[in-house]
């Protein structure tokens, strides 16, 4: 059986013929759908490239092949081509069986339309809450709150009419985008065993007593091409705890539209010095190695689904700060959160952490045993049930 997966991340073509990602959506990725299905055809915008980054992973690959939309960004853009990307996304219908919309997003939602005027079921993986990650202050546009309000519509009617719905919060994006089918909760992360720092490393790392770095090394993870992520309020943090007599620099892991911006705060804040842009790195080993060097994880997120940086962090046993939204609450003891935008209350946090090691070391040896939670085997299963339940109601229907 063939299934046809829409989502919203875009990919780049080479000029030989092959498909690459920037994101965690390589050919590993989509092999998940195969444990069940013959064939997977992705839905997606690409974009073409003479060349290829080294920061890029192959998506595409024996079983996994992509039907190709215009490389589309922003409302405007989208308008423009209307006409020919549902002329498109119409075709598409016709090449698979069975269909999984990867919700929230544009991609998904005229998957979703072109279904119903046939009367075809689908299931949905519902990766985000759009009511929340287009909320104010997390875009600067003036159709933002209407584009919220359209989106959080959609997604709503998604989840209530599919067939199955698996969700990436054991509960929170459940509230709000119920479901009247069967349904089940996974994580899109699926940590592979080395992942995971060893017990012995954990031991002489993380809860040997002792902080490593000279600056307090802060780091983050998160795209630049949006405000929710929070990367300002971090740089007036670190201004804040500096001003303190704490020793700290921030290390950012991202890239995007607003990175000249957040450069020119820091800038502003007079702590250029103490704040890296470190760009992008293939997902994997790369980045967990990044990880390794940090002292304390830190998240202000303005709205989360469920992290994968933040539970990557954990699997190396750093300590871990964030915002209560979201899927943060999931991970974290409400000890370790704070409210969005509350710059002098995660300052105070990171400031009397820094003092107290063997905080430190107990938050070390919690998150890396919660992360446990999120390796291949114990999120498998779930969602093997998930790919064999659209595919029982697919050969029903």
């Amino acid at each position: 059986m063939r299934v046809m997966v829409a989502l919203e991340n875009r990919f780049i073509r080479t000029a030989n013929g092959n498909i690459y990602s920037t994101t965690v959506c390589d050919y590993d990725f989509w092999k998940r759908y195969l444990q069940v299905f013959e064939k997977v055809i992705v839905l997606a915008r690409v974009a073409t490239s003479p060349e290829i980054s080294l920061n890029k992973l192959q998506a595409n690959g024996p079983g996994v092949e992509f039907f190709e939309l215009p490389s589309f960004i922003g409302p405007w853009q989208y308008l423009k081509n209307r006409h020919r990307v549902e002329s498109l996304v119409n075709a598409a219908v016709e090449q698979a069986d069975a269909y999984i919309l990867r919700v929230p997003g544009t991609v998904a939602t005229l998957l979703w339309k072109a279904l119903m005027k046939k009367s075809i079921s689908y299931g949905v993986e519902v990766v985000g809450d759009p009511q929340a990650s287009l909320g104010p202050g997390t875009v600067k546009s003036a159709i933002r709150p209407y584009i919220r309000f359209l989106m959080t519509r959609n997604q709503k009617l998604q989840c209530k009419e599919a067939s199955a719905a698996a969700y990436v919060s054991e509960s929170y994006l459940q509230k709000d985008y119920p479901s009247c089918g069967w349904s089940t909760h996974y994580s899109s992360i699926d940590l592979p065993a080395d992942a995971f720092i060893s017990k012995e490393e954990l031991e002489s790392k993380r809860i040997g007593g002792q902080l490593s770095n000279k600056p307090l090394r802060l780091c983050h993870i998160g795209s630049m091409s949006a405000l929710y992520k929070s990367q300002d309020m971090l740089i007036r943090v670190v201004e804040i705890c500096r001003k303190r007599g704490l020793d700290v620099c921030l290390h950012l892991l991202g890239d995007g539209a607003y990175r000249s911006k957040f450069e020119k705060e820091a800038r502003d804040h007079g702590v250029k010095d103490y704040i890296f842009f470190d760009g992008r790195l293939p997902p994997g080993q790369p980045v967990l190695k990044w990880l390794d060097q940090g002292d304390i994880f830190v998240l202000p997120s303005l709205t989360e689904g469920l992290p994968r940086s933040m539970i990557e962090a954990m699997a190396r046993g750093l300590p871990c700060i964030g915002t209560n939204v979201g899927g943060i609450p999931e991970l974290l003891d409400e000890e370790y959160l704070v409210p969005p935008s509350n710059c002098h209350l995660l300052a105070n946090k990171i400031c009397n952490y820094a003092e107290n090691p063997n905080k430190l070391a107990k938050m070390s040896l919690e998150n890396w045993q919660k992360a446990r939670e999120y390796e291949h085997e114990n999120l498998n299963k779930r969602r093997i049930d998930f790919y064999n339940h659209l595919k029982l109601n697919t050969e029903k229907y």
